[in-house]
């Protein structure tokens, strides 16, 4: 009885109200129903605040709560920037559900600022790949700016993991494991499932390298908005032409180069984009193809291989050389090489 006498009075009206505590009823309240609800509802509200407020949940006070519908429409057009409508419709959702227990249980807003209008979910708007070339491009141009050197690992890490922002940013330096005598690290992600991807020993070697000089916890202290700025000197500073750029071009950069590495095995793809269903990976990911990648077929196509005969092996080789990087490597495999 004392357990349930102390839940009663954690939300208790008068002067001694506190945010968090509402919040946090609300979200197990969902999670009794649905745990992946929950948890993506608690990511929403979390990342709304680190962002308008630069707080965290629990150290949120009465007056961080207070917006206007200006501001709420603001960050709906922010997040349509970088996720499908059908994700900010669902952060908007949840952000207006926990607005409506905070006005429920006395605090001075308003569940109105969040009554904005809805996407339409059934838009065909994707997001772009990184070139391997781009990823070094942008750590370069990253590493000459004001914590360079944090903000480059941030990029190979999320180029080596294939990770979500909201899991890279929470990353710790204990979710680094040896495994057989492999580096892995690991993170929490969608539904509640711990994935692990392998790091390089180079790679491995750099983020031990920059624990000794951060001595903390936590591998990034970068917040939201510092990796949003980030995104937006990328755009100003590198031409992608008419593709659309956004931090999960990463993720899409990440899985392309293991299309390439294994020679389009889709399993490993899966597997690296911690994607449940191979079909989400192959809308994602395979389905759409540069024109240049397109091959020509006929029933008299013929591949003059003699050529490579008239050759000398000082040309072969700088021929190899100034190939593209997924012809050397499927040669390379060939060779048994990688």
């Amino acid at each position: 009885m004392s357990k349930l006498g102390n839940v009663v009075q954690l939300n208790g009206k008068g002067e001694n109200k506190d945010p968090y505590a509402t919040i946090h009823t609300y979200l197990t309240r969902k999670g009794q129903d649905s745990a992946n609800t929950r948890d993506t509802y608690g990511r929403h509200i979390r990342d709304f605040f680190k962002t308008m407020r630069n707080k965290e949940v629990e150290e949120l006070v009465e007056a961080d709560l207070i917006f206007d519908k200006k501001q709420i429409k603001a960050y709906q057009v922010a997040l349509k920037e970088q996720y499908k409508g059908s994700t900010v419709n669902n952060t908007m959702t949840a952000l207006k559900e926990c607005y409506d227990q905070l006005q429920e249980d006395g605090f001075a807003v308003d569940v109105a600022w969040f009554n904005v209008e809805r996407y339409d979910e059934h838009d065909s708007e994707s997001w772009d790949a990184f070139t391997h070339e781009e990823v070094l491009q942008i750590i370069n141009l990253l590493s000459k700016t004001r914590k360079g050197r944090e903000k480059s690992l941030l990029v190979r890490l999320a180029y080596a993991t294939a990770f979500r922002k909201e899991s890279i940013l929470s990353l710790k330096f204990s979710d680094i494991t040896d495994i057989n005598g492999i580096w892995f690290i690991k993170t929490l992600g969608k539904g509640n499932k711990w994935s692990h991807k392998k790091l390089s020993d180079d790679l491995y070697a750099e983020i031990m390298d920059f624990k000794e000089e951060v001595q903390r916890e936590k591998i990034f202290t970068l917040t939201h908005k510092t990796v949003n700025k980030m995104m937006n000197y990328i755009r100003e500073n590198i031409d992608f032409g008419d593709r659309r750029i956004v931090f999960h071009s990463f993720k899409k950069a990440s899985i392309e180069e293991v299309n390439t590495i294994t020679g389009g095995d889709l399993k490993a793809m899966q597997a690296h984009g911690d994607h449940s269903n191979a079909t989400t990976t192959v809308n994602n990911y395979l389905a759409k193809k540069k024109l240049e990648d397109l091959v020509t077929v006929d029933v008299n196509t013929n591949v003059p291989v003699e050529k490579f005969e008239e050759l000398s092996k000082e040309e072969l080789v700088e021929l190899l050389k100034n190939t593209d990087r997924n012809t050397q490597i499927k040669l390379l495999r060939e060779m048994g090489a990688m």
